[in-house]
């Protein structure tokens, strides 16, 4: 029997699917928003922590360990966020006046600028808690976030539209209840006009269950020693339900996956208790401006400008950007008139180099030749003496200036063959002894010279007989 055809599992479709998980991940993590928090200029100590804990609220599509230096401006941020997928800053500062919060669209804006009316750090929040329950995981996936803001005004749309933006958004049909850990709460207070931001972590607890059986649900067992009976650890009546853990139907839910939380069941309902992590955070919008960082000023609470007005600086807002064009074109041609002299200046140098070898090279040849030509007439010189002492005659004036040309053709290179003259055989055969006698008694003159620098003694030739 052939081997029974079962279904093909999640690995085996997305690879005939061609893609496999780390592909999905990697699209997933592409696609979500990512975001820099860090501050600019003297804030002071408190405000750097404060850095830190709204970092932990971005987690995990944060650079969490980023460092910023005196000497970074603004477009270093911007060159390395576009490589990064960065698409928000949220760039703290703080002025003799308030601390204020900037939260940047890049790279063509928005920019939102709050003041910081209040703000408290996530150790003072855990501070004045009995039990803290923060753990690493729960930063492991992004938060959920929950706003009421409303869209009555154009500020407050983009306002929500902005916030919404920064964390990735939630299918319900496909998202999974373990990897909801924590919310990030955006209450809008129509009075005061205020935006106040909580950070909770999330937990799902079973309802209709007492305090004493919760205990025994837990991985930690309760202690029984001080009890007699299992049955008194149920019917204490220390162990009612604590005013913070009520359910009501606020937070009364029904499951429809399996969560990893001790006695949640699926199909059922269950409660969800928030715990507060910190930080928090009470802001109030200050302006609205187009671009990034200097743009139309969209809205702002403080100063109201009438028509007239913000039409002329429209007007002056254009001279300005003209003006800048204009300086960055003249910058441009002057690099390009630059970059054009400096090839200009190379190329002749490199002519004028080839033009020196060349000349260096002719009058090293020059200079060969003429010392071959000077050792050449001092070695001569000193053969014609030589004989003179020797022989007690002066030699004949062809026979030491054939040994030297002689010399000089062997020093340059092979010798061209001679061509053959029309004389008689005797004429020929007296050249060519006379030749013979004079090469010999060079050869002889050369062998004396070497031995008389070696300090042997030199033999004297015997004196030749008159032709």
């Amino acid at each position: 029997m052939g081997k029974k055809k079962g279904k093909k599992g999640k690995a085996a479709r997305n690879a005939q699917a061609g893609q496999t998980g780390n592909d999905k991940e990697e699209e997933i993590y592409l696609k979500a928003p990512h975001s820099f928090v860090f501050h600019r200029g003297h804030v002071g100590r408190t405000i750097k922590d404060l850095v830190l804990d709204v970092r932990k609220i971005m987690e995990p599509y944060t650079a969490s360990s980023l460092r910023v230096r005196k000497k970074n401006v603004m477009k270093d941020f911007l060159t390395i966020a576009g490589p990064l997928h960065v698409t928000h800053f949220i760039v703290f500062t703080k002025t003799d006046i308030a601390t204020y919060m900037k939260l940047i669209c890049i790279p063509r804006g928005p920019t939102l600028t709050f003041k910081i009316n209040e703000f408290s750090l996530s150790k003072d929040t855990l501070s004045y808690q009995k039990h803290p329950d923060v753990d690493s995981t729960l930063f492991v996936n992004h938060a959920v976030l929950v706003t009421n803001i409303p869209s009555d005004s154009m500020e407050n749309k983009l306002m929500n539209v902005t916030f919404k933006n920064l964390f990735p958004s939630i299918n319900p049909n496909t998202v999974k209840l373990n990897n909801m850990r924590r919310t990030v709460l955006v209450n809008y207070d129509p009075e005061s006009k205020s935006v106040d931001i909580r950070h909770y972590s999330m937990k799902v607890v079973p309802t209709g269950v007492s305090k004493a059986v919760k205990k025994l649900m837990r991985t930690k067992l309760p202690d029984l020693g001080h009890h007699q009976d299992i049955a008194d650890l149920f019917l204490d009546k220390g162990l009612s339900d604590s005013e913070g853990e009520q359910d009501g139907p606020n937070n009364m839910v029904t499951v429809l996956q399996n969560v990893k939380d001790r006695g949640v069941t699926k199909n059922a309902v269950n409660a969800i208790r928030l715990k507060e992590i910190g930080p928090r955070l009470t802001l109030q919008l200050v302006k609205i401006e187009e671009g990034f960082e200097a743009g139309n000023i969209l809205f702002h609470s403080l100063i109201t400008k009438t028509p007239e007005e913000l039409e002329a600086l429209k007007l002056m807002r254009k001279s300005k950007e003209k003006e800048k064009l204009a300086r960055k074109q003249k910058q441009e041609a002057n690099i390009k008139k630059k970059l054009d002299a400096k090839e200009e200046h190379i190329k002749k140098s490199l002519e004028g180099m080839k033009k020196k070898k060349k000349l260096e090279g002719e009058t090293e040849e020059t200079e060969k030749v003429t010392n071959s030509d000077k050792e050449s007439v001092a070695d001569s010189d000193d053969d014609t003496h030589y004989y003179k002492e020797e022989v007690g005659e002066a030699p004949d004036p062809e026979m030491f200036t054939l040994s030297r040309k002689r010399k000089r053709s062997r020093s340059d290179g092979p010798t061209a063959k001679q061509p053959k003259h029309n004389t008689s055989s005797k004429a020929t055969h007296k050249t060519k002894s006379t030749n013979n006698k004079q090469s010999k008694f060079s050869l002889k003159i050369q062998h004396n010279r070497r031995e008389k620098k070696k300090g042997f003694r030199v033999q004297k030739t015997k004196k030749i007989n008159k032709r």
